[in-house]
């Protein structure tokens, strides 16, 4: 699995930019620069459909309006790295299908701990693909 910096290296050549990571722990998004405010997700599997949770979808999509920027999901797979504009996509109006999923919750190390979290589907056809 690709690492979240090298990630960020090759999202920031592609966007022919410098990216620079958040030091705070609990910022919503994981990298910026003078345009975007990025949140980075490396998985382990490909899936068609990439999971993105309504949280941080909120919380970035603020900072982003707030601050004049594009919020940017940027995910590697298996099979590449897809960059997501979600500014364009929901000013395009585009259908996240937002539903509450039962998750499990990432504190709890025994992984019973269940959480109901609210989540979108973005298809990895409206990525500008690298």
């Amino acid at each position: 699995v690709m690492t979240q910096s090298e990630l960020q290296d090759i999202a920031s050549k592609k966007l022919g930019t410098s990216l620079t990571a958040t030091k705070d722990k609990y910022c919503t998004f994981d990298a910026y620069d003078d345009s975007y405010v990025v949140e980075f997700k490396c998985r382990r599997t490909h899936y068609d459909t990439q999971l993105i949770e309504h949280k941080k979808f909120t919380a970035n999509l603020d900072q982003a309006n707030e601050s004049g920027k594009e919020f940017l999901y940027i995910i590697s797979t298996p099979s590449g790295e897809y960059i997501f504009n979600v500014s364009t996509l929901v000013e395009e109006g585009y259908d996240f299908g937002w539903e509450d999923r039962s998750m499990p919750s990432k504190t709890d190390f025994g992984g019973s701990h269940r959480l109901n979290k609210r989540v979108g589907y973005i298809d990895v056809r409206s990525s500008s693909s690298w």
